[in-house]
């Protein structure tokens, strides 16, 4: 029998669970796993959390964040690495991917390790899983915020960058730049997702990039050339080849209504993925904030460059589910998968987050029915809301 202070009892609330939502469950977490959903009262002995009627999810993953609440994670100092993690579960975020970009070489090799170490060290907040890095082999006439000059080629006998990251990571780059399918092999060699973004691909050349293993579409129609009926591209690609899962900015603002809706229907909910793309300036009020190299202006919470370019966004992953639901209509048991199950598949970490199962990580995201954040869980800890 585990003490009582090992176990947690999450009751009272829906449990939202691949068979669909159950309203008479409990569930128990034990020494940070969820151990079992059990017929509610019959586990009485140890720390109870009542859900007071909400939704029960798995804990929230972003695979696509620059930061938030004043913290951008190129250039943060650990204590402001820690400091947004315990912010993120204010939204949901459980677990998230630091994107890494718009920098130097040698100042992303820094943010690499530097987030890298912060993984092993115990915060009571979200879990850095990992890195993203958005380039720097991506396309300069579609490199939206990041500054074009920092942009190249792959080069296969210059690995360096890629020496220190470790799995789960994801790497976005343009398939049609030269050098790609060396790159798309060397990335599925190390453990990190090949990721096509930032692009002017050709369908062909995206499909021949999906054949030798790019898996994801980065924040799809963004920072892409425009599909046209008779000259089908990367977004065109990205919303037929049933390989790629595609990731997307649902916050009105990157993507219409509309958009959101076609890519719905197009990929069905298993293939999408919700992300932020935050920058520091999410959770802040309007002003100036830093996106790697580049200023960014926050008006209206939107986030520009000096030059107009949409940069980053100011969203929370809850709103973005929010957003999602009102644009394509699509069922809260569905939806919930876009930031849970979905990026876990995709990241390789199915067997441990994004389900409520047992056997895994005592992660769990409490909502209400407007998808507003109750209380947040990681490893069996209450981390944001009260126990009751």
């Amino acid at each position: 029998m585990s003490r009582q202070s090992d176990r947690l009892i999450i009751t009272g609330g829906k449990l939202i669970l691949e068979r669909g939502i159950v309203a008479d469950k409990d569930l128990i977490i034990e020494n940070r796993f969820m151990k079992e959903v059990a017929d509610r009262g019959k586990v009485s002995t140890g720390a109870v959390l009542d859900a007071h009627g909400n939704y029960v999810a798995p804990g929230f993953i972003d695979i696509h964040t620059h930061g938030s609440f004043g913290v951008d994670v190129v250039s943060a100092t650990r204590e402001e690495i820690a400091h947004l993690q315990k912010r993120l579960p204010e939204s949901g975020v459980t677990g998230f991917l630091a994107t890494v970009a718009g920098t130097t070489r040698d100042e992303v090799d820094r943010a690499v390790h530097k987030l890298q170490n912060a993984r092993t060290e115990s915060v009571s907040g979200a879990q850095i899983l990992g890195v993203h890095l958005e380039g720097p082999h991506l396309n300069p006439a579609r490199c939206g915020a990041i500054p074009a000059e920092l942009l190249e080629s792959f080069d296969a006998s210059q690995c360096d960058l890629l020496e220190s990251v470790e799995s789960p990571a994801t790497m976005t780059f343009a398939p049609e730049l030269e050098g790609s399918v060396s790159l798309i092999d060397e990335l599925n060699r190390r453990g990190i997702v090949p990721c096509g973004g930032h692009s002017e691909a050709t369908f062909e050349q995206t499909v021949t990039a999906a054949s030798r293993g790019m898996r994801h579409i980065t924040h799809l129609f963004n920072t892409m050339s425009t599909p046209h009926h008779r000259a089908p591209n990367i977004v065109t690609a990205g919303l037929v080849l049933d390989e790629l899962t595609v990731e997307l900015i649902a916050d009105g603002q990157h993507l219409a209504p509309s958009v959101v809706a076609l890519a719905y229907k197009a990929k069905g909910i298993d293939r999408i993925i919700l992300v932020t793309d935050a920058t520091a300036a999410a959770g802040m009020p309007d002003g100036e904030y830093t996106l790697g190299k580049r200023t960014v202006f926050v008006r209206n919470g939107i986030a520009r460059t000096s030059e107009g370019a949409l940069a980053g966004s100011t969203l929370t992953l809850n709103a973005a589910l929010k957003n999602f639901r009102e644009f394509t209509g699509a069922d809260l048991c569905g939806a919930i998968k876009t930031v849970t199950s979905n990026p876990a598949r995709l990241l390789g970490i199915d067997d441990r987050k994004g389900k409520i199962e047992p056997n895994m990580h005592g992660d769990i995201t409490i909502f209400d029915e407007n998808l507003d954040i109750i209380a947040t869980v990681i490893a069996g800890k209450c981390v944001w809301g009260a126990l009751s």
